[in-house]
């Protein structure tokens, strides 16, 4: 029996992990979808792809999260594998599928690895996590979300809990080409291919849902890319800036960017190139209203003993680990506590 089990072992999960070990009164589990560390191969990640976008003129593109225990500084060409306590135990290129519940108790997870399915028992908490593309999706096969969307992903509700995969939130990048010999960006002395139009706060929220209750079965992604005017608009006013700072240094953009495009014409090269940029936020938003999943103290609202602690609490799209990591930090204290 352990006292805590952890599902994600990125560089959140894993970093809260090792905090909750720290105690060494208390066992610890962590089940990674990814694998061990090595220095041998890239850290791999998951690529899913989004239904047709609106906003980029029904253009379907991908969103991807890294996996692989430690979270990306671990896999770097310098890094070491992260260290273990003789308290927590590993468990990786494992799949969680459904967080096991009694009533509305947290138990438990269980999980896919090497052709088998595992359970483990929580003594004391379960913690998800595993990010926006991962945690939500999770709650939804153990039952706990939209009820008519359970419903029809085949899936027995045990918690009707309707924010869930609500409030996807994902940054927004366009590439602006320069024609040779231009300058990457406008301070910069370094050449390069383009200017990086980045839209990191978004005003549009997308949403995601089971398929069915596959766990290999990707999760419909509709993150609803520059559904919002302002998105829109927040773009053109940055492509405007560049080709204008461009064009003061006797500089251009590359077909068909250069000169100076029409309103119409910007919002189509816009819709045409925008591209998800990195990081995912949203899915199990705090709060107190309706929509909220978990509560301040990151406990899913209605069930005892469950929490989750990544980016999918958040309502906007966090600037650094920081901010995670110090909801994490916060969440150990209460949990080895008690609280």
């Amino acid at each position: 029996m352990f006292d805590f089990l952890v599902v994600g072992g990125g560089a959140t999960g894993y970093g809260l992990a090792l905090q909750l070990a720290a105690d060494a009164a208390v066992q610890v589990a962590l089940v990674e979808a990814g694998p061990a560390w090595s220095r041998r191969r890239p850290r791999p990640a998951w690529r899913w792809s989004t239904v047709a976008q609106p906003g980029l003129n029904g253009r379907a593109v991908a969103l991807t999260a890294g996996k692989g225990l430690g979270g990306a500084a671990a896999w770097g060409e310098r890094a070491a594998p992260p260290p273990t306590p003789a308290n927590l135990t590993v468990f990786t290129d494992a799949l969680a599928v459904r967080v096991l519940l009694q009533g509305r108790h947290a138990t438990g997870v269980e999980f896919h690895q090497a052709g088998l399915v595992q359970q483990l028992p929580a003594g004391r908490a379960v913690v998800l996590c595993a990010g926006s593309l991962q945690s939500p999706p999770l709650l939804l096969r153990s039952g706990i979300g939209p009820h008519a969307e359970l419903v029809a992903a085949n899936v027995a509700t045990r918690h009707d809990l309707p924010g869930v995969g609500r409030g996807l939130l994902v940054p927004v990048q366009v590439p602006l080409p320069l024609r040779r010999g231009a300058l990457a960006a406008l301070a910069s002395r370094r050449p390069a291919d383009a200017i990086e139009l980045v839209l990191a706060q978004p005003a549009s929220r997308g949403r995601l849902r089971l398929e069915d209750k596959d766990p290999d079965q990707p999760p419909r992604l509709d993150p609803d890319l520059l559904s919002e005017r302002e998105d829109l608009e927040a773009l053109m006013q940055q492509a405007r800036q560049a080709l204008d700072a461009l064009s003061a240094q006797g500089r251009r953009a590359a077909r068909p960017w250069d000169g100076r495009p029409s309103d119409l014409a910007l919002e189509r090269l816009l819709r045409e190139e925008a591209e998800p940029g990195p990081g995912v936020a949203g899915g199990c938003r705090q709060g107190v209203d309706p929509l909220a999943v978990v509560d301040a103290q990151l406990a899913v609202r209605g069930i005892v003993g469950l929490h989750v602690a990544d980016a999918s609490v958040l309502a906007q799209l966090p600037t650094d680990g920081q901010a995670v990591a110090a909801l994490g930090a916060q969440l150990v204290q209460r949990l080895l506590r008690g609280g």
